[in-house]
């Protein structure tokens, strides 16, 4: 019997040390953020783009742990679920002011705006105030229905404007604020 418990032991003490996972430290999340900051983020103003920054490294922190990012680095199934489990648990919290700032310029520089409404600034403010809400509410939903077709996505904002179901659904919030 003693033989029997050393055994089972053994057997939840290995399956917990594969299981024990490192936790993203404070530096490495402040490390991602000055890469973060550093990079180019064209359509976003610099405040949007340092919100998305740090909303993404303190979503690493709470939601992610090293092997993770360890195994995004991976070209195979395990890094591609790690990079996915990514997009909705870190990046799609986190996408609300982005959006915002992207659906407001696209709205104010397309020309066909102006004969919509007297008052283009205010009616793309409206649509992108509606868009950024709604993911703010529901981001990970829309990514997890945006991965379910098409699985493969790399990039957070691209994969918005060129799903053409969040774009319909842009396309309804601009129509629905012409009213106003």
């Amino acid at each position: 019997m003693r033989l029997a418990f050393l055994t089972i032991l053994m057997c939840v003490a290995s399956v917990a040390s594969v299981q024990a996972q490192t936790k993203i430290t404070k530096d490495a999340a402040n490390a991602y953020y000055q890469n973060c900051l550093s990079q180019s983020a064209e359509g976003i103003t610099d405040q949007s783009k340092e919100y998305l920054c740090a909303c993404t490294a303190a979503k690493m922190m709470e939601r992610m742990y090293v092997e993770d990012v360890q195994a995004m680095a991976l070209q195979n199934e395990q890094g591609r679920k790690a990079l996915n489990y990514m997009l909705v648990k870190v990046y799609a919290p986190c996408m609300n002011y982005p959006a915002k700032d992207h659906y407001y310029n696209n709205c104010i520089t397309n020309p066909q705006t102006k004969t919509l409404s007297k008052n283009p600034q205010g009616l793309c403010k409206c649509m992108s105030d509606q868009v950024a809400q709604y993911l703010g509410n529901s981001g990970p939903e829309i990514f997890e229905d945006i991965l379910k077709r098409n699985p493969n996505i790399t990039d957070p904002m691209s994969a918005l404007t060129d799903d053409p179901k969040f774009q319909k659904f842009a396309q309804s919030k601009l129509l629905a604020c012409v009213g106003m």
